[in-house]
């Protein structure tokens, strides 16, 4: 390593080239180093970019939230004794736009920053003040207004418009979370396939946080479209040796892939996912939704609405844990907290364009009724829902309102109405290999009195792999034509408990009698 000395724009260089070789420790002494140079050398201006530098550093890299605040008060301090200046606008994008939980404060900063850019002709930083303000317009729901600011910022990007790689860095990031938080899938598409032909293949797959934010970024919109298979490689890799050590998206990452665990039926395995971040709001919807899944309706809760204090204007990541908030406030039998937050959600989807965000209002809504008893006003919510997401761009979400919908019908009485939809909501939990809405389908049709669709050889395996150690010994009993009485004697417990175990088989399996459960079990892989 080349010996920085009392150089500071070396410091500086040598900062940036461990920032694109994702060394991010020898990036902060070298950044100390050239913040300290400029300072002691009287180029304030350049000292305050290195503190802005490294405040974003540690924020959204090493996880340091007071060290980065303390840096940022280092630059505001640093640029007051130099009156105005460009370096004020890169001051209000002090932090990674994708990091800040106020989505209309990141809106007055860019708008600042872009203007001091225009004022100063910086056409750096007019670039990044597009894109973190397109990113903040997306995430308050105000999404063809925020697309238009990024498409303008990516034009300027690949046109070669920005000269420093680390900020078009940046900038790029927020065009990726743009497309993450509105679902866009074929824009991620195309634009994770021009950042690596403009900038990541060129430069040997550095900066290695760009290339993996590009795969968070995809691994989430693969998820979002029930890709689940291919989403869980992408985010793997993203979560492997061979990428990034920034925290930010190590746990962006890992919270996209504890919703995956979850809807898969695999709690535990999420709650584990999620332990270590849960003090991040990112991890708010999917550590509530594991402890709905646990059955801690009031923990749920908890969690939700402390996301939806920290969140600030954020109508796409606000919607999810509003509705999370319904499930939980009628899974604790309070109906009119729980129509409050309805009411709450459905405000939201009136401002916000974003077709799962008003999908989410109706199915709460829905939800509520059907706990009043107002199953018509449940089936007419659901039945437009189900049109809204008719283009199939969520379809877990669509499965969701169909297993509701055939519930809905079912209580009020149409049963070949609720067996259609039921059996549609299976075809889709089949093919996301969703077991949690697979088992709810069989449950269903079951009380109906009529068989669950045949399962795929897939879905099947993924069926006796969700089985607990216990359910496994009570299947292998079942297999052995036990009764119940002599399952509870050989495993020394009640004949209650071994009932529960048996009808929780069952569901999981998705079988009606004990004889269709053996066969399905005989089917099995045998272990290794």
């Amino acid at each position: 390593m080349v010996d920085a000395g009392t150089d500071p724009d070396t410091s500086r260089m040598l900062a940036g080239q461990a920032f694109f070789d994702d060394d991010l420790q020898a990036g902060r002494r070298h950044a100390e180093a050239a913040f300290r140079g400029y300072r002691d050398r009287g180029d304030l201006r350049s000292a305050a970019r290195m503190a802005i530098d490294l405040a974003q550093l540690h924020h959204g890299s090493l996880g340091n939230q007071a060290a980065a605040q303390g840096w940022l008060e280092r630059a505001r301090r640093t640029l007051e004794q130099v009156g105005p200046c460009v370096e004020w606008g890169y001051f209000e994008l002090g932090l990674m736009a994708c990091d800040r939980s106020d989505a209309i404060d990141l809106e007055r900063s860019a708008q600042r920053a872009l203007d001091i850019a225009l004022e100063f002709g910086d056409h750096d930083l007019e670039v990044r003040a597009l894109a973190d303000g397109g990113l903040a317009l997306i995430t308050q729901g105000r999404v063809q207004e925020g697309f238009s600011r990024l498409d303008e910022a990516m034009t300027a990007l690949t046109a070669g418009e920005v000269r420093d790689p680390q900020l078009a860095c940046q900038s790029f990031c927020s065009l990726l979370s743009g497309c993450d938080r509105a679902g866009d899938v074929a824009r991620a598409e195309e634009w994770t396939r021009m950042m690596r032909e403009l900038m990541i293949d060129p430069m040997g797959g550095r900066p290695l946080v760009l290339a993996t934010h590009c795969l968070l970024v995809y691994g989430s919109v693969l998820a979002a479209s029930g890709q689940w298979d291919e989403a869980e490689a992408v985010m793997t890799t993203a979560l492997g040796p061979t990428s990034s050590k920034s925290l930010g998206h190590r746990i962006e990452t890992t919270c996209n892939l504890a919703r995956i665990r979850l809807e898969q039926g695999r709690v535990e395995e999420a709650a584990g996912l999620l332990a270590p971040y849960e003090d991040q709001v990112v991890a708010c919807e999917p550590a509530a939704l594991v402890q709905l899944r646990k059955g801690d309706a009031a923990l749920a809760a908890a969690i939700a609405r402390r996301g939806l204090k920290e969140l600030v204007g954020d109508a796409l990541r606000g919607g999810p844990l509003l509705a999370c908030l319904v499930e939980a406030e009628l899974a604790l039998g309070d109906v009119d907290s729980a129509s409050a937050a309805a009411a709450s959600l459905s405000d939201l989807a009136n401002v916000a364009e974003s077709v799962s965000v008003s999908a989410q209002a109706g199915l709460s809504r829905a939800r509520v009724a059907m706990a009043r008893g107002e199953h018509a006003e449940a089936v007419a919510q659901l039945e437009a829902v189900r049109e809204l997401l008719s283009g199939g761009a969520w379809p877990l979400l669509m499965g969701s309102v169909r297993i509701e919908l055939a519930e809905a019908l079912a209580a009020q009485g149409d049963s070949p109405g609720a067996i259609g939809e039921a059996r549609a909501a299976a075809a889709i939990f089949e093919r996301l290999g969703a077991a949690p809405g697979t088992d709810r389908v069989a449950a269903l049709l079951r009380r109906l009195g009529t068989a669950a669709p045949a399962r795929s050889r897939d879905s099947r395996d993924r069926a006796v792999a969700s089985l607990t150690d216990r359910e496994n010994e009570v299947l292998d009993l079942i297999c052995q034509g036990n009764s119940n009485a002599e399952i509870a004697a050989r495993l020394f417990i009640s004949p209650k408990t071994a009932e529960h175990h048996v009808s929780r088989v069952l569901s999981k399996l998705g079988v009606r009698t004990r004889a269709e459960a053996a066969a399905l079990a005989a089917a099995r892989p045998i272990a290794p």
